[in-house]
């Protein structure tokens, strides 16, 4: 009732009312509701709100045709990412395609060099936010990233793969080239207010991420921490044992690491398909 009342700007919805609604009008309202910042799953149920009343009206014999009806009037898609936490790869590509879009040089490198830190890395977004440059370096022939500071209390290191190495790289370049003077921590605020110039914090981390998150159409509570469970998920599968990922997410025990896991072939490679009785 809430939904119909929000719809026709009434409770008391006349016979006439109903009649003069097309299913132009249920498309208006529908692009008007993800206009205001609605989350798809609350723009669909309303529409099934209104598909649910028109149908009765139909079958009533107060209208012919239902205004709202599916071949009229498309939901929104959920996205995969809405499932579970750990985001997948063509909404991933959707984000950096977001970044990499973003005219500003020195904002397009940095953001860059976030993403790939946070996927590659597995790191909290307090780790990213503390990064410093003395705490890059040469472990034989491996880039490590020192954190002296982490959740267990105890000093860790994690290995850099040559494409995050890349983006970092592109990013300090970015900063000398636009006068940036060189500082302790990595990643700095552009924003433009009192914070411009220093260290980012970790709220700031998120909300570069749910920036891109919403202007590349994807749900809005797509966070940070959603980066470190993709982390988890897409080493195991590439072929990454539980035991490798334990060690590179610093989990102290291994029932941790499931949990970020989430086997999305659990379905189309499923345990059940490998039982025979012929």
């Amino acid at each position: 009732m809430a939904d119909l009342r929000e719809f026709f700007g009434t409770g008391a919805i006349t016979a006439e009312d109903v009649r003069g609604v097309t299913f132009s009008d249920i498309v208006e309202y529908r692009n008007g509701l993800a206009e205001l910042g609605r989350r798809p799953t609350t723009i669909n149920r309303k529409l099934s709100s209104l598909k649910a009343f028109f149908k009765m009206m139909t079958a009533a014999g107060v209208i012919d045709k239902n205004p709202a009806d599916s071949t009229l009037v498309k939901g929104y898609r959920l996205e995969d990412i809405l499932v579970g936490k750990a985001i997948h790869k063509k909404s991933l590509q959707r984000l950096f395609d977001e970044v990499e879009a973003v005219d500003d040089e020195l904002m397009r490198s940095r953001d860059l060099a976030i993403f790939h830190v946070m996927l590659f890395c597995g790191l909290r977004r307090s780790e990213v936010a503390n990064m410093a440059w003395r705490d890059l370096v040469k472990d034989g022939a491996f880039m490590v990233l020192r954190l002296p500071t982490t959740k267990s209390g105890a000093p860790q290191d994690v290995k850099i793969q040559p494409v995050v190495v890349h983006f970092l790289e592109l990013y300090r370049d970015a900063l000398l080239k636009n006068g940036y003077p060189a500082q302790d921590r990595i990643f700095i605020s552009l924003s433009r207010n009192d914070s411009h110039g220093k260290p980012l914090t970790d709220q700031s981390i998120n909300l570069i991420v749910r920036k891109y998150a919403l202007s590349a159409g994807l749900d809005h509570k797509v966070t940070a921490h959603m980066f470190r469970h993709t982390c988890c998920t897409l080493s195991m599968e590439g072929g990454a044992k539980p035991q490798q990922v334990q060690a590179h997410l610093r989990h102290k025990d291994l029932k941790t690491t499931m949990r970020y896991y989430e086997n999305r072939a659990k379905l189309t490679d499923n345990a059940s398909d490998y039982i025979s009785i012929s």
